[in-house]
Order: C-alpha cells, then sequence, then structure tokens
C-alpha cells in the first residue's frame, strides 16, 4: 500500500468553482482547478513515480487507501475503489460529522480528485481489467459515490482517531475485517506502530 502522507495537501485548500464546463456543468460544480505544481504531485502518486518513499502505481490495483483529515482535527480511513466508483469512509468516531457535512468535506476526494483521474485517462491506462472496463462506461467525468460504514469499532477517547485509521488502513489493505481492531488496544498499537517506524518497517 503506497504511502499517502501528501495526497490530501495536493487536493486541498477546497474551494468550490461556479465556472461553466456546458454539459459538464453540474459534475464539475464541486471541483477546484489545482495549481499547476499541486496537479503535477497527484500525477506522480498515481502513476506510481513519487519519489519521496515508496509508492505502487495506482494502475495497477483495484483499490487505495488512504488516511484523510476531516476538518483539521479527525482522522478517518478512505477506501477508493475505481471499480464500484466508491469513496468509502471507515470512522471511528461516526458521531463526529453529520452525513451532510461528511458530503461535503470529502468533496477534494469524490470531485476534484475523480476528475483529475478521468482528465489524465486513468481508466484507459489501468493494467486491471475491472477498471479498463469500468472506464468505458464513463463517456464524461463522474464523481465517487460517498459511503460510510457505520459499525466499525469506535474510538474510547477524544484521542486516537489517527491510530485507529492506521490500523483500519492495515486491515483492509491486507484484505482483514476491520472488526478485528481493538479499541482497548491503543496504547499497544502506538507502541508497535513507534517500533516499526524506528525499524524502518512502517508504512504509513
Amino acid at each position: 500500500m503506497p504511502s499517502f502522507k501528501f495526497v490530501q495537501q495536493f487536493l486541498e485548500p477546497f474551494k468550490p468553482t461556479g465556472r461553466k464546463r456546458g454539459s459538464k456543468k453540474a459534475a464539475a460544480s464541486n471541483t477546484v482547478d489545482l495549481p499547476p505544481s499541486k496537479l503535477k504531485n497527484l500525477h506522480h502518486f498515481v502513476r506510481g513515480t513519487w519519489q519521496h518513499g515508496y509508492a505502487q502505481a495506482w494502475t495497477k490495483v483495484r483499490k487505495v487507501y488512504f488516511p484523510y483529515n476531516l476538518k483539521g482535527s479527525h482522522w478517518v480511513a478512505i477506501e477508493l475503489d475505481f471499480v464500484r466508483h466508491t469513496t468509502t469512509v471507515y470512522d471511528s468516531y461516526i458521531d463526529y460529522t453529520k452525513r451532510s457535512n461528511l458530503v461535503t468535506l470529502l468533496h477534494p476526494i469524490s470531485d476534484t480528485l475523480a476528475r483529475v483521474l478521468f482528465d489524465m485517462h486513468f481508466y484507459d491506462e489501468s493494467e486491471v481489467e475491472e477498471v479498463k472496463q469500468k472506464g468505458l462506461t464513463m463517456s464524461m467525468y463522474t464523481p465517487f459515490s460517498v459511503c460510510s460504514i457505520a459499525d466499525v469499532p469506535q474510538q474510547r477517547d477524544g484521542a486516537s482517531c489517527g491510530i485507529l485509521t492506521v490500523k483500519f488502513i492495515e486491515h483492509l489493505s491486507a484484505l482483514k475485517s476491520v472488526d478485528k481492531v481493538d479499541p482497548l488496544k491503543i496504547k499497544y498499537y502506538r507502541l508497535k506502530l513507534a517500533i516499526e517506524g524506528l525499524r524502518g518497517e512502517a508504512y504509513l
């Protein structure tokens, strides 16, 4: 699984644009035109050529996982599925954000990122047949649908969202159920991640 430390900073700050795009007006209404430097870096992430750390090309996979920060104070895990065309949120504090607000907060992913991928012909270049076939059904840019999983393990305090986000991504990328993540083992998880970091084994 790639490191996505900088993906969010490439997509934000998010500012809806009122720019008209003909028949694409409705689809583009929640997107923002990224500065060339950020767009270039995002292309590097997608193509697996990001020089600062390990990265696997998105064209080789069906799904990608990464941490995402809401309101500058709460971390959630994001699953981007290129076949289902969904952005799925795994939130350790489900009551933190209303569903309607969550959709807005994820516009940089569901809308802006979706447009960037479409414009760079990501689906045409995918090495995954299911993803390539999905691209054939998309004659124009289409936002990712936003989904949230309600029954994920919930944190017992106000400061464990980060480590639980890491554990959710760790389990999901290993095809394990997030139900196996135990909020009572927060201290153990933090210690384990710290040791892995010191050994150079941590991938987030």
